[in-house]
């Protein structure tokens, strides 16, 4: 009989009470409960807490522990998560989505079939507004692909459902810059795709909508709000192993940010010291962009 291994399903909140309970009734209904649930609650204001507190009281086919800290922004809540898991993977359900019946079955059944590959860090499902209605697609299924450079077929957006190694999880915590709340997950995935392969598997597990007040709905405003952060990402983001139009791209995105950030143009080619050149020739269009951006969400 093969080893079953904890999946450790994290979910960061903030302010989200009235809508936990749909992410908790998906787990509820999971036709396999060999999970935890990690919540960290990211300093809400509302009645987090005592819905929490209500779940675990009757729960009893899984584990769930809740953890509350001062409000940070979500990829502190990630980072305060690493102390309580104990599984061997980790899947990221944000507060306000949901899980299909067989989610949790689907990531055991195929994490089971790459598990001893050590190249392969990340297993990845879609997400979707409904089971037959994902988001994106890819045309690479099961085939191990480099998770930098893979190109998804694009639906509605980019968003899929990643399954990470717990060690990979966690030997890539996300840097905190004072003052900032937010830092997209990127930051995690291209750290991790430097070096690690992936698999896709076609099939939507994950169920969301793009809420009005959520990290995607809030877009640029909420990036160029926390542009180190945005600075970082786009750093990564041209590495040489990257394509060189994505590389060129985020060292517009680097300038522009840096000037978000309040810094001259000396102190953007200075602030990282790689890619000076790249960067130094995208100078006057991030700039450009800044202006436009500034005028456009500020």
């Amino acid at each position: 009989m093969k080893e079953k291994r904890l999946l450790s399903i994290v979910t960061p909140t903030y302010n989200r009470a009235n809508l936990l309970r749909n992410a908790y009734n998906s787990l509820k209904k999971q036709t396999d409960m060999f999970f935890e649930w990690i919540i960290v609650d990211d300093g809400s204001q509302d009645n987090t807490e005592n819905i929490v507190n209500e779940f675990i009281e009757k729960e009893d086919a899984f584990k769930i522990i809740y953890v509350k800290k001062e409000n940070g922004g979500k990829h502190t809540a990630l980072n305060e998560s690493h102390k309580y898991i104990s599984g061997e993977y980790v899947l990221i359900l944000d507060s306000d989505d949901s899980l299909t019946e067989d989610a949790v079955e689907s990531v055991h059944e195929e994490w089971d079939k790459y598990w001893e590959k050590t190249e392969i860090g990340v297993v990845i499902f879609l997400r979707g507004k409904t089971t037959e209605d994902p988001f994106c697609y890819v045309r690479d299924e099961y085939v191990p692909v480099d998770l930098l450079r893979y190109q998804r077929v694009c639906v509605y957006g980019n968003d899929c459902c990643e399954v990470i190694r717990t060690d990979l999880f966690k030997l890539y915590p996300f840097p905190i810059y004072k003052g900032e709340k937010f830092m997209s997950e990127g930051v995690l995935w291209h750290r991790v795709g430097l070096n690690n392969q992936c698999i896709y598997i076609n099939k939507v597990i994950y169920i969301c909508e793009y809420l009005e007040g959520g990290l995607t709905k809030s877009g640029k405003k909420l990036r160029i709000s926390n542009p180190l952060g945005g600075m970082l990402n786009s750093e990564l983001n041209m590495d040489k192993k990257n394509f060189f139009k994505m590389r060129v791209k985020n060292a517009l995105l680097f300038v522009c940010y840096g000037f978000f950030a309040g810094m001259s143009p000396v102190r953007i080619l200075k602030y990282k010291k790689n890619y000076k050149l790249l960067k130094a020739g995208c100078l006057l269009p991030g700039f450009i962009l800044y202006k436009h951006w500034k005028r456009k969400y500020l």
